[in-house]
């Protein structure tokens, strides 16, 4: 069986599991991974010395090592590892939902209309990963057949973050707490993604482009709608 693994990364609230939720409609075969499954145990988590805030958003609080031998299991073996167990699936904040069925048809006629490269089979596995800190690990970056960056404004990604209630962990619950997107989300973001352009760019004097790297698809969710930014996904995995 090929597997084609793609890496759907991006900030918090940008719309990521958005994209993810319906490439999964439109294939026959798939496996998710949520990189928010591989947090560090809730009191593992570092503290910031600023703030005193629990720091949730900085690579210091993610497993790296579990998270890349869990993608490389499924791409040798084709299923998740048996103690593998998601609670990203219970957190529905996404706009998935927001497509109707006659669109999903549309786009599963245009997948099979296209598919002189043999991308949809009986025998293609579809692995999609979904984390916000995919394409900053080099390690991570080489593990993907393609890479799609999902983003958006600063006060676009604040608003989206600061309406939701909360996240799943490994342990419990997290709500953030009053400023956390500007004290800890927002910085943290900047810090690993200087390399990679689009809106997040906007409050910062200088800008620094991805070296011309074609092999990574950005979308831009302040401009295109849930199903342009989908389509544009899909025209590029099936050109």
């Amino acid at each position: 069986m090929r597997v084609i693994t793609i890496g759907i990364s991006g900030p918090s609230c940008s719309g990521k599991t958005t994209i993810t939720r319906i490439l999964q409609q439109l294939v026959k075969k798939t496996i998710v991974i949520y990189q928010d499954d591989f947090f560090k145990p809730d009191t593992d988590i570092p503290v910031d010395p600023e703030t005193q805030l629990s720091n949730w958003d900085c690579p210091e609080a993610l497993d790296f090592e579990r998270l890349i031998q869990t993608i490389q299991y499924v791409q040798q073996h084709h299923v998740l590892p048996t103690d593998y167990h998601s609670n990203e699936v219970n957190n529905t904040h996404d706009g998935s939902d927001l497509v109707t069925p006659q669109q999903i048809s549309e786009w599963k006629k245009k997948i099979h209309q296209n598919n002189n490269a043999g991308n949809v089979d009986d025998d293609t596995l579809w692995l999609i990963v979904d984390g916000f800190m995919l394409i900053s690990d080099p390690q991570l970056y080489g593990l993907f057949d393609y890479r799609v960056f999902v983003t958006a404004s600063y006060t676009t990604l604040k608003k989206r973050r600061e309406d939701r209630q909360g996240y799943h962990t490994l342990e419990g619950y997290w709500v953030d707490p009053p400023g956390y997107f500007d004290a800890i989300v927002w910085p943290e973001f900047l810090r690993a993604h200087q390399h990679v352009p689009g809106p997040h760019h906007q409050q910062q004097q200088e800008k620094q482009n991805l070296d011309d790297d074609h092999d990574v698809i950005l979308i831009d969710t302040d401009i295109l709608s849930i199903p342009e930014a989908a389509e544009t996904v899909i025209s590029a995995l099936w050109s």
